[in-house]
């Protein structure tokens, strides 16, 4: 079955550019710190599912080290074509059957909002261990199924923000929730994670978390962001949850 592109130009790659979300921004930090803690040879960061390229053009302004050379990788053929703009190195790849890239060849990678479109989660982090050089980090986000909200919608009977059963709208299975929505576009995805679930994936691909955080969701209505922000403290009821792992 081919994988569906939702982010051409007829799906979220036709809509105008997004201001950086949350979740990016905690990433950039944590991308940031964690180069500059490495002193050894010029590293190699891979953004896997890249998109335009955008995000590594941000982190690139962000790091205070000319050495650092930029990769990315995403399915999207014409997102890739809007990266080839900037002077990083760009492949195209279906991540369900890997990352073409060798063994041990990568300092850090960065998968954001990722892992929940695959039907093989477990392959995306065996890769990523694979390219990855010992000692080197993964930086994963992805959305919370057991976020503050969901934990009040399940027992309601509405299905979690995130969760999509239908490849046409996300309107299906929203309840009331539906008069709220502006966007019924899904964006793909097929598999949640909460927190103890995404470390155990790690875990069992051999990778040792460092750190755990919470990121806000743009998509809270603005009088409820307050109380987003609040539970990104508790990253086990945030919205988004932003994990730095390392791999031995």
């Amino acid at each position: 079955m081919p994988v569906i592109d939702y982010y051409d130009a007829g799906g979220w790659g036709g809509q105008p550019p997004e201001e950086l979300r949350h979740r990016q921004v905690v990433a950039r930090d944590i991308i940031a710190t964690t180069l500059a803690r490495d002193t050894g040879t010029a590293p190699r960061v891979l953004d896997v599912g890249c998109g335009d390229g955008g995000f590594l053009a941000h982190v690139a302004t962000h790091v205070d080290d000319e050495r650092v050379r930029w990769v990315g990788v995403d399915y999207s053929e014409y997102q890739l074509a809007k990266a080839a703009r900037l002077p990083y190195e760009f492949h195209q790849c279906d991540l369900g059957e890997g990352i073409p890239l060798p063994d041990a060849s990568m300092d850090l990678v960065h998968a954001a909002e990722v892992i929940e479109h695959l039907n093989n989660p477990d392959l995306l982090v065996e890769e990523c261990a694979r390219v990855l050089r010992p000692g080197g980090h993964l930086l994963l986000t992805t959305p919370n199924l057991h976020a503050w909200y969901n934990r009040l919608l399940f027992p309601a009977g509405i299905q979690p923000i995130f969760y999509e059963t239908s490849s046409r709208s996300t309107e299906v299975g929203a309840g009331p929730l539906r008069r709220l929505k502006q966007q019924t576009l899904p964006v793909g995805h097929l598999r949640l994670f909460n927190r103890t679930a995404l470390l155990d994936l790690l875990r069992r691909e051999g990778f040792q978390p460092v750190s755990v955080r919470g990121a806000r969701f743009h998509g809270v209505p603005p009088a409820l962001t307050w109380l987003d922000s609040v539970f990104c403290r508790r990253p086990s009821m945030a919205s988004i949850l932003v994990v730095l792992a390392v791999k031995p």
